[in-house]
């Protein structure tokens, strides 16, 4: 029998100009969390198509055990958060078809893709 926590996941890629992604995951469901640069509060996913309790959370497990909550509103279906994972490792931007939020407050959008 797999031990509890086999369904986190912490992935961090990054960037040659300074860039990360990380996508943390548990089992169907993740949120990514995009940094321009080391030190920047960055961008966290949403999921515009979330319409239940507004006050839900999901859990996730850091790699150093820490568990931390996070808004259900910010996750998005597992298989999402990897193609995230893929296009950014490929294209070393954020990805354009996740809606992204700014948590820096400096009025920088990602555009959507189209």
């Amino acid at each position: 029998m797999s031990a509890p926590d086999d369904k986190f996941r912490e992935v961090w890629v990054e960037a040659p100009e300074g860039q990360s992604l990380c996508a943390l995951i548990n089992g169907d469901v993740g949120w990514l969390m995009y940094l321009r640069e080391s030190g920047d509060a960055g961008f966290s996913s949403r999921n515009p198509d979330y319409d239940g309790d507004p006050k839900a959370t999901v859990e996730y497990c850091l790699s150093n055990g820490q568990r931390d909550e996070y808004p259900r509103l910010w996750a998005l279906p597992v298989s999402t958060v990897e193609r995230a994972v893929e296009f950014f490792r490929a294209k070393h931007a954020p990805p354009p078809f996740i809606t992204w939020h700014n948590d820096s407050g400096d009025g920088t959008n990602i555009p959507p893709m189209d």
